[in-house]
């Protein structure tokens, strides 16, 4: 008999601010698995860059039977909103591939108000879910005033649409999932990439410490940044990863491999306990055996204004 195995990509929201103007960042945790003791995780292997996040898992079933699994890449909740410097979050470019082998991924959009399910609500009124009925502020007409009477005041009845000036205020949730197996005794190799959605503001150095207090800029890059920035502006963007995820496995991780790297140019900070390999100007490697997290990652990098 098989037995059922769910397993979720969870992401959680986080907004990041400083004394400048700030973009939202959406902070991304890795594979988070039901207790099942017979599928362990013995490897990740976490890859950061500003514009990419890679991570590599090997899972090893290690009961009998083979285990029937479900993954799913749920993506935070996304509202509408006039002008996100952060740019879209929806993970259009999210990628997986099982034993170097690319595969399918499903996509599912549904939209909510609060707790209550309005997609059928929408489709019904064929209106896009995503893209939030392309409703445009700055557009000469708004979209929802063609609809008929009676189909838009039932939308703002259930909350999808704001009286009068009709604007979209359902929030849509978007789910990437496919379907897994993990043969008995056998290593399986999971792989999946995605743009991040990055955090960004500038600073200066006389304000720097001050205002980003949770960077862990060691003295020596602190020193490099001055030496570079003087009193100028420069940039700082940050990509965040919810290690703490690990947790619902069974810990602790057997092999835990850190790998962040920026681009020519950049400077780079990060908490971290234990030791960090400088491989490369620009690239940095940890490596945790028997690994339990204790905290999140937030991973700065520092470039010259603008950029």
């Amino acid at each position: 008999m098989k037995l059922l195995l769910m397993a979720v990509l969870i992401l959680v929201s986080a907004i990041s601010v400083s004394a400048n103007d700030s973009a939202v960042e959406t902070a991304v945790g890795g594979l988070k698995l039901r207790k099942e003791h017979s599928v362990l995780m013995k490897k990740e292997r976490l890859h950061i860059s500003r514009k990419l996040v890679k991570v590599e898992y090997e899972f090893l079933n290690t009961s009998n039977e083979s285990v029937s699994s479900e993954v799913a890449f749920p993506i935070p909740p996304i509202k509408f909103v006039v002008d996100d410097p952060g740019g879209k979050r929806d993970f259009t470019n999210f990628k997986a591939w099982i034993d170097d082998a690319p595969i399918s991924v499903k996509k599912e959009i549904r939209a909510f108000v609060k707790d209550r399910d309005v997609t059928e609500d929408l489709r019904n009124a064929k209106l896009s879910i995503e893209t939030f009925g392309n409703y445009d502020v700055d557009a000469p007409k708004n979209p929802f005033e063609s609809l008929k009477p009676e189909v838009r005041a039932k939308l703002v009845k259930i909350g999808a649409l704001r009286t009068k000036d009709y604007w979209p205020q359902w929030e849509v949730r978007i789910k990437y999932h496919w379907h897994q197996e993990f043969s008995p005794g056998t290593i399986v190799r999971i792989k999946h990439e995605y743009k991040p959605v990055a955090g960004f503001a500038g600073s200066d150095i006389k304000d720097f410490k001050q205002y980003w207090k949770d960077t862990c800029i060691d003295q020596k890059t602190f020193t490099e940044l001055k030496k570079r920035e003087k009193d100028k502006y420069f940039n700082i963007y940050w990509v965040s990863y919810i290690l703490t995820t690990a947790n619902t496995w069974k810990t602790p991780l057997e092999d835990f491999e850190l790998i962040v790297e920026g681009k020519k140019g950049d400077l780079i900070s990060f908490c971290w306990d234990g030791p960090v390999e400088k491989i490369e100007s620009e690239k940095f490697r940890a490596q945790v055996k028997d690994f339990v997290p204790k905290k999140d990652l937030k991973v700065y990098f520092y470039s010259k204004f603008p950029n």
